[in-house]
C-alpha cells in the first residue's frame, strides 16, 4: 500500500501536510481520511483494502495530502510533530508580516544584522522547545483524545504554508543601506547566550554571561574591594570604564579579566573557567598590541599592563607581577616619565600611582617610577631633601639583578628617605622654638582637626577588616593607609618650609571626607583618591607637575622593604612616627601665630622630648638595603671610580 501511494505521488511531488490514523488496534489499519462516497456497499474486507485512495473524483483534489498508514504511537507522534512544526512556522511568518509596518527604520539608526541573526536563532530555539513540549503533552494524553485531535484537521481547510515573503522583502528594502559596517570578532568574548550590546558601544562582542562582568566591574568589584559605595561619582572604576575600556578592545578585555577574577574570588574560588579564559585572551591581545605599540603610546596598552599586574598580585605571583611592572616602567619612560603622563593623560597618571601604591613588596621594580624618561633618569627638582649629587663606590662583588646602577639608586633612595624624616624633625623643632602670641583664655577651646575622636584619625588608625572578595589582600589597605600618611607628612613638610598654616590643609581634607559620607567613615582608598585628584594639594591650591605624588610613591617603595623586618615592628614604628608628626602639629598649634595656654604647655613638654630621635639610622639602612653598609666606603675615602 505504501509503495502504491509513493508511485501515485510521483517523484517530483512533495506533500505539505501529513495526516495519520490514530487507531492502532486494527491489524490491517485504516485511513485517516475517508471520502463520503466510500462504496459502503462493498462488504468484503480485502476489496476495501485494495481500493486505491486516488481513484474517484477526489483524486485530483487530494494531491496536496499524503495518506500514511500508521500502526504505532511513535509514528503518530512524528506526524503530529511535523504538523505542529508547520503550524508554528506559519504563525511566526504571520507575526512577521503583521509587525512589518511597525518596523520602519528611523532616520539616523542602522540595522543590526548580528542582532537580527541572534533573534532568528532565538526564535528557532523557542520554536523547537514549543514543539517538543507540545509533543510530550500529546504523548501523555489518552488514545481517545488522540483520535479526536487527529480527525479535526480533516474537517478544516489546510493553512497556507507558503509565506508572504514579498511583503517583508519590500519593507527591508526601504531600510537605509549600511556603509562600512564591520562586525567584531564573536570569539573575542567567550560565554553562553547571545550578544548584549544593543547600541554597538563595546569594542568587542559580549555575550550575556560576560555582560554581567561589566556590572561587576563597575559596581560589585569597587564596592567589595575598595568600599567605593558612597557615591558613583567618586568611583574611579566607572571613569576607567568610560575613558579606557569603551574605546579599545585591549583594556576592555583586561576589564573582563579582572572582573572575572574578582567574581571567582567572591564565589570562593581562586580561578574559574571564565577568569582563566579572559586572562588568556587579555594576555594574547596584549602581546599582539605590544608588537605594534611597543612604546606604549596608547593609554589602553598601559592600563591593560597595569591591570594584569593587579591580577597577578591577587594570585600571589610576585615574579609575574614584577615582570608586568618592569614592562610598565619601560612604557612610562617612553612616554616621558610620570611627568609626561601628567601632561598627556592626568587620569591615567592617577591610576598608575594607585596601582603602584598597592604593589606587592617583592614585585617592586626599581626604587621609583620613571620621572623624566631620560637616561639616566633624573628626580624632580624642588625637593630639597632629595640629593642628586650623592655618589657611592660599589665593590665589584656586589651585584643585583638590575646591575650596579640599580644598587646606586637604592642607596640614594634610602638616604633620601632617611633625610626626609631628619629634615622634618628639624623643621618641627624649629617651629616649637618659634615665638608666638599668647591669646586670651576667653577665646575658647582650640578645635583639633586630627586626634583621637576625629574622623580622619579613626580612618587612618582603625582599618576595618572586611570581605574584599579576594582572600588575603588586606595588605592593600595597609599600603594605602601608609600612602595617605606620607601625603600628609609631605604636606606638613611643605607647610613648615613655607611657614604656612597646616590647619587649612586639614580643614580641606575633613570637608572632602564629609562630602564622601557624612554618616560614617569612608574607605581608606576613597581618602587616597582625595589626595590623587589634585596631586596631594588642596583644591584651593595650585598643584605641581606631579612631584608630590612621585616622591610619595618612592617613599612607599622604600617603606615596603621594612614591612616584615623585625617581625613587623619597624613597619608599625614607621606608621606611628608619621602619625606623631601630625599630632604634634595639632597639639602644639605649630605654624599658627596665636596659641592658647593648652598649646603652650604642649610645646614646653614636646621640647623636652624632641632631643630624642625616633630610630637608629644605621639599623634602618641595614634593614632597608639588606646588607651591611660597613662593607661600603664613602667616595671621599676611596679612589674607586664612580658608578652612577
Amino acid at each position: 500500500m505504501g509503495e502504491e501511494n509513493a508511485k501515485d505521488f510521483g517523484p517530483g511531488i512533495k506533500p505539505d501536510v501529513n495526516f495519520q490514523d490514530s487507531n492502532g488496534s486494527s491489524s490491517a489499519g485504516q485511513y485517516a481520511l475517508q471520502p463520503a462516497s466510500n462504496h459502503a456497499s462493498n462488504g468484503a474486507g480485502p476489496s476495501k483494502n485494495n481500493q486505491s485512495p486516488r481513484t474517484g473524483p477526489q483524486a485530483s483534489q487530494s494531491r496536496n495530502f499524503e495518506f500514511v498508514l500508521v500502526t504505532d504511537n511513535e509514528s503518530r507522534r512524528q506526524v503530529r510533530r511535523h504538523a505542529m512544526r508547520q503550524y508554528m512556522h506559519q504563525r511566526r511568518l504571520d507575526s512577521i508580516a503583521r509587525l512589518g509596518p511597525s518596523r520602519i527604520p528611523v532616520g539616523g539608526w542602522t540595522t543590526r544584522s548580528p542582532s537580527d541573526t541572534h533573534v532568528s536563532n532565538t526564535s528557532s530555539r523557542v520554536e523547537e522547545v514549543q514543539e517538543e513540549t507540545y509533543a510530550k503533552v500529546k504523548a501523555e494524553s489518552p488514545t481517545k483524545n488522540e483520535d479526536q485531535n487527529n480527525t479535526e484537521p480533516t474537517r478544516r481547510p489546510s493553512r497556507l504554508l507558503i509565506p508572504k515573503l514579498h511583503k517583508v522583502k519590500r519593507e527591508e528594502e526601504s531600510s537605509p543601506p549600511i556603509d562600512n559596517y564591520t562586525t567584531s570578532d564573536p570569539r573575542a568574548s567567550p560565554g553562553e547566550g547571545g550578544r548584549r550590546d544593543p547600541f554597538s558601544c563595546y569594542p568587542i562582542s559580549v555575550s550575556h554571561v560576560d555582560h554581567e562582568l561589566i556590572q561587576h566591574f563597575v559596581v560589585t568589584y569597587p564596592s567589595m574591594m575598595y568600599k567605593f559605595a558612597e557615591s558613583i561619582a567618586n568611583n574611579p572604576l566607572m571613569e576607567i570604564f568610560r575613558q579606557f575600556a569603551l574605546h579599545d578592545e585591549l583594556p576592555f578585555q583586561a576589564m573582563l579579566a579582572i572582573a572575572s577574577k574578582h567574581r571567582a574570588g567572591v564565589e570562593g574560588k581562586a580561578e574559574s573557567v571564565q577568569s582563566l579564559t579572559h586572562k588568556m585572551r587579555a594576555l594574547r591581545l596584549m602581546n599582539e598590541r605590544i608588537q605594534a605599540d611597543s612604546m606604549g603610546q596608547h593609554d589602553g596598552t598601559i592600563y591593560a599592563v597595569a591591570t594584569m599586574a593587579v591580577i597577578e598580585k591577587w594570585s600571589k605571583d610576585a615574579s609575574i607581577e614584577r615582570m608586568h611592572f618592569k614592562g610598565l616602567a619601560s612604557m612610562i619612560k617612553n612616554r616621558g616619565g610620570m611627568q609626561g603622563m601628567r601632561a598627556s593623560s592626568p587620569f591615567l597618571e592617577k591610576v598608575l600611582y594607585w596601582v603602584d601604591f598597592s604593589c606587592a613588596p617583592k614585585a617592586v621594580y626599581g626604587t621609583s617610577l620613571p620621572w623624566s624618561g631620560t637616561l639616566p633618569d633624573s628626580p624632580p627638582a624642588g625637593l630639597d631633601f632629595v640629593d642628586t649629587n650623592i655618589h657611592f663606590a660599589i665593590p665589584h662583588h656586589f651585584a643585583t639583578e638590575e646591575g650596579a646602577e640599580s644598587l646606586c639608586d637604592q642607596l640614594r633612595a634610602c638616604e633620601d628617605f632617611l633625610r626626609f624624616f631628619r629634615r622634618l624633625h628639624e623643621l618641627e623643632y624649629t617651629a616649637l622654638e618659634s615665638p608666638s602670641i599668647m591669646v586670651s583664655s576667653n577665646t575658647g577651646h582650640r578645635i583639633k582637626r586630627f586626634g583621637p575622636g576625629t574622623q580622619l584619625y579613626s580612618i587612618l588608625t582603625m582599618l576595618p577588616d572586611y570581605d574584599h572578595g579576594i582572600r588575603d589582600v588586606r595588605f592593600i589597605d595597609e599600603f594605602t593607609c601608609m600612602s595617605c600618611l606620607f601625603f600628609l607628612a609631605v604636606a606638613l613638610y611643605d607647610c613648615y618650609s613655607t611657614t604656612s598654616n597646616f590647619d587649612r590643609y586639614l580643614d580641606w581634607l575633613g570637608l572632602e571626607i564629609q562630602k564622601l559620607n557624612p554618616y560614617t567613615n569612608p574607605s581608606i582608598t576613597s581618602v587616597l583618591w582625595l589626595f590623587l585628584n589634585n596631586g596631594g594639594y588642596s583644591n584651593d591650591h595650585a598643584c605641581d607637575a606631579g612631584e608630590r605624588c612621585w616622591i610619595v610613591s618612592r617613599m612607599i617603595r622604600i617603606a615596603k622593604r621594612l614591612e616584615w623586618k623585625r617581625q613587623g615592628t619597624i613597619w608599625d614604628r614607621l606608621r606611628q612616627v608619621l602619625i606623631d608628626f601630625i599630632l604634634t602639629q595639632q597639639e602644639c598649634a605649630l605654624g599658627t601665630d596665636q596659641v592658647n595656654e593648652e598649646a603652650l604647655a604642649a610645646r614646653q613638654q614636646k621640647r623636652r622630648r624632641s632631643a630624642e630621635y625616633f630610630w637608629n639610622e644605621d639599623e634602618m639602612r641595614e634593614d632597608i638595603l639588606d646588607f651591611d653598609l660597613r662593607t661600603l666606603t664613602p667616595y671621599s675615602e676611596t679612589n674607586v671610580p664612580i658608578l652612577t
